[in-house]
């Protein structure tokens, strides 16, 4: 009796399913993501996730790597390390969609909030000028945690660096003093202009063109915008004047 007993202890042991890491897909607001196509290294298959976002893998002898993909987002890969002991691990990843249109796009609580580009205005002499938003747009973001933007560019990340992509505070300056023939004089301005670097980080994407942008720290209550080759830090208005005008824009947001 006991032979059997532990026989059919061996057959059931045999009979139960192989262990396996489990995975899950969402989007970058954790709604889950079906029919998302799943590979890995050393397999020729490619997985589908379920309804559920959720798909599995079989238990790996050694290091491989996951990619996640699905049309309308952008892919994620991930390393899967392997383990002799303890619980399979589980992996998660989450996609951010892919912007239809180049620009920055501010990632809310629920979805993408485009940031509009505005002209910048130059106000000056050949010895002092001001360069500054008009408008600060309409784009109003919650500053509770640091802020993250998706930005969708044709520019590799060293074009970028080279161009000088820039975010700055700014204030609003009514009036002002410029050098004139009579010394200087009190002038109009009511711009937007340039008042404090704001650190942040741009982590390239798996796709040509798609970057990750996030701000170091939390943002205090104010007007920021993006903007390139020092648009609203220089004061020179020959080198502003060289730029084409579809280029003298910056890219403005407000925090609340």
């Amino acid at each position: 009796m006991r032979g059997l007993m532990l026989l059919l202890i061996v057959v059931l042991g045999a009979c139960s399913d192989p262990p396996v890491h489990k995975g899950k897909v969402t989007d970058r607001w954790g709604k889950a993501l079906a029919g998302v196509t799943v590979a890995y290294t050393g397999s020729p298959k490619q997985l589908v996730t379920a309804s559920d976002g959720t798909f599995t893998i079989p238990i790996q002898k050694k290091e491989i790597k996951i990619r996640v993909g699905k049309p309308g987002y952008i892919k994620s890969t991930a390393k899967l390390q392997t383990r002799d002991e303890g619980s399979p691990e589980k992996i998660e990843f989450s996609l951010y969609p892919n912007p239809e249109t180049s620009g920055f796009y501010a990632v809310t609580s629920s979805a993408y909030s485009p940031v509009v580009s505005m002209p910048v205005k130059t106000l000056g002499t050949e010895i002092r000028a001001f360069n500054g938003l008009v408008d600060k747009g309409g784009v109003r973001l919650s500053g509770a945690k640091p802020i993250e933007f998706v930005f969708s560019s044709e520019a590799s990340r060293t074009e970028l660096l080279r161009l000088g992509l820039q975010l700055h505070k700014l204030k609003f300056v009514q009036t002002d003093t410029l050098p004139g023939v009579l010394g200087e004089t009190e002038v109009k301005l009511n711009l937007w202009v340039a008042d404090e670097t704001v650190p942040f980080d741009l982590e390239a994407l798996e796709t040509d063109d798609d970057y990750k942008l996030q701000t170091r720290e939390t943002l205090e209550p104010g007007v920021y915008a993006f903007h390139t080759q020092n648009l609203l830090t220089d004061l020179d208005m020959e080198g502003f004047d060289k730029l084409p005008a579809e280029m003298r824009v910056a890219f403005p947001f407000e925090v609340r």
